[in-house]
C-alpha cells in the first residue's frame, strides 16, 4: 500500500497490482477454507472414532456382563442342587431314625410282652411252689425228724437242707441273669444301628479335651494361637456352647419393658428352637466333615425394637447377611432403610452375632437364602467391612477366620 502511495503508476500498473492482490486474498481465503475443512474432518473421524471406541466398551461390558450373570446362573443352579441334596439326605435321615425308632418301639413292646408271660410262668411257678410247700408240710407231720434230716442229707450230698423255696429262687436266679444278658445284648446290637447313636460314640471318642474349667480368656488366646484342628474344633464348640447360655439366661432374666434383642432373624431362631437340643452331628466333627466350607446367605430382617414404631406405616425389610466360616459364623451385617449398616465380626462382636452352628439355623435348607460370594463381598466393600475388619486386626479383636486371612494376605 505504501509502495502504491508513493509510486506514480499507470492504470495498466494498478490493474496488474489489483488483480495480484485479489489473487493472494483469494488464495488466502481457499487456504483458511481447507484447513477449516480438514479440523472439521479430523473433528468428525475424532467423533467417530470415539463412538466407535464407546461402541465397543460397551459391547465388551455388555459381553461381561452376559458371562457373568451365566456363571452367576450356574452358580446358583449348583447351590440349589447342592441345597436339594442336603434336604435330601436330611430327609432319607430322619426316615431312617424314623424307622429305627419304630423297630426299637416294636422290639421293645415285644420284650414287654415276653416279660409279661415270664412273670406269668413265674407266678404261677410260685404258686405250684407254696402248694408243694405246704403239702410237704402237712406231710412233715407224719414223717419223724431223723428220716426227714436223712432224706435231706442223701438228695443234696452236703449237710445243707433242701427246700423247694431255695431251689426256685436258684432257678429264677439263674433264669433272670440269662435274660438280662440276652436282652442287653440285643439291645447292643439295634442300637448300634442308630446314626445318633453313632454319632454320640464318635464324640466320647473324639472328646479329649474337658474345656469346662476353662477361662474365657484361656479359650480365646487357644482360638487365637493353637494350630491343633481338633483342640481349635473343641475350643469353638466350647465357646459358642457358652454364648447360647449366657443368651438364654440373660433372656430368661430380663425385664419385662425390656428391648427385645435380635442377634438373628426370627425364622432362624424360630428355626433352631423347633429343633432337638443336641443336633444329630457333634459340631466339632461337623466342622472337620465340612472342611471349613465359606457359605453366604441373605434373608429378610426385621429388628424387634422397630416392629411397633409406627403402626400407620408399613414396615420396611432389612436384609441380614452371614458368611459363615464352616459350622460358626465368621461375618454378619444387617442393612435396614434409613439407618447406617451394622457389621459385626466374629471375635470382637460375639455378643452380638448369632451364636447358632448353620446346623442349627437351618439356612442351607432354605431356598433361596444361600447367595455367591461375589454378592456378598460387593456389600462388604461398600459398607466399609474391609476398614472394620482390618482395625479389629490391628486391634488383636478378631477372632482367625477365612476373611481375616484373606484380608491379611492382600494387604500385604
Amino acid at each position: 500500500m505504501w509502495r502504491l502511495q508513493n509510486t506514480i503508476m499507470s492504470r495498466i500498473d494498478i490493474d496488474h497490482e489489483y488483480q495480484a492482490l485479489v489473487t493472494r486474498s483469494e488464495k488466502l481465503l481457499t487456504d483458511l477454507q481447507n484447513k477449516k475443512k480438514e479440523e472439521e474432518e479430523r473433528e468428525r473421524l475424532w467423533r467417530i472414532q470415539e463412538e466407535m471406541d464407546r461402541e465397543r466398551k460397551r459391547r465388551e461390558e455388555e459381553e461381561q456382563r452376559r458371562r457373568q450373570e451365566e456363571e452367576d446362573r450356574r452358580l446358583k443352579a449348583e447351590m440349589e442342587v447342592k441345597r436339594k441334596q442336603e434336604e435330601e439326605e436330611r430327609k432319607k435321615r430322619e426316615e431312617e431314625e424314623r424307622r429305627l425308632q419304630m423297630e426299637l418301639e416294636l422290639q421293645l413292646q415285644a420284650e414287654r410282652e415276653e416279660d409279661v408271660a415270664r412273670q406269668a410262668v413265674l407266678e404261677q411257678e410260685r404258686r405250684d411252689r407254696e402248694l408243694a410247700m405246704r403239702i410237704a408240710q402237712s406231710e412233715a407231720e407224719l414223717i419223724p425228724e431223723e428220716a426227714l434230716n436223712d432224706s435231706g442229707l442223701r438228695s443234696n450230698g452236703s449237710s445243707v437242707p433242701s427246700s423247694p423255696e431255695r431251689a426256685a429262687i436258684g432257678a429264677s436266679t439263674n433264669l433272670k441273669s440269662y435274660t438280662m444278658e440276652e436282652m442287653a445284648k440285643e439291645m447292643t446290637e439295634l442300637l448300634a444301628r442308630g446314626l445318633q447313636v453313632q454319632a454320640t460314640k464318635a464324640a466320647a471318642n473324639t472328646k479329649k479335651f474337658e474345656l469346662s474349667k476353662w477361662k474365657y480368656a484361656e479359650l480365646r488366646d487357644a482360638i487365637n494361637t493353637s494350630c491343633d484342628i481338633e483342640l481349635l474344633a473343641a475350643c469353638r464348640e466350647e465357646f459358642h456352647r457358652r454364648l447360647k447360655v449366657y443368651h438364654a439366661w440373660k433372656s430368661k432374666n430380663k425385664k419385662r419393658n425390656a428391648e427385645t434383642e435380635q442377634r438373628a432373624p426370627k425364622s432362624v431362631m424360630d428355626y433352631a428352637a423347633q429343633q432337638n437340643p443336641a443336633p444329630p452331628i457333634p459340631a466339632r466333627e461337623h466342622e472337620v466333615v465340612m472342611n471349613r466350607q465359606q457359605r453366604y446367605f441373605r434373608i429378610p430382617f426385621i429388628r424387634p425394637g422397630d416392629q411397633y414404631k409406627d403402626p400407620q406405616k408399613p414396615q420396611k425389610k432389612g436384609w441380614w447377611y452371614a458368611h459363615f466360616d464352616g459350622p460358626w459364623i465368621a461375618r454378619q451385617m444387617e442393612l435396614h432403610p434409613d439407618k447406617q449398616p451394622i457389621l459385626l465380626v466374629a471375635g470382637k462382636d460375639d455378643m452380638e452375632m448369632c451364636e447358632l452352628s448353620l446346623e442349627e439355623t437351618g439356612l442351607s435348607r432354605k431356598r433361596g437364602a444361600e447367595i455367591l460370594p461375589r454378592q456378598f463381598e460387593e456389600i462388604w466393600e461398600r459398607c466399609g467391612g474391609i476398614q472394620y475388619l482390618r482395625s479389629a486386626i490391628e486391634s488383636r479383636q478378631a477372632r482367625p477366620t477365612y476373611a481375616t486371612a484373606m484380608l491379611q494376605s492382600l494387604l500385604k
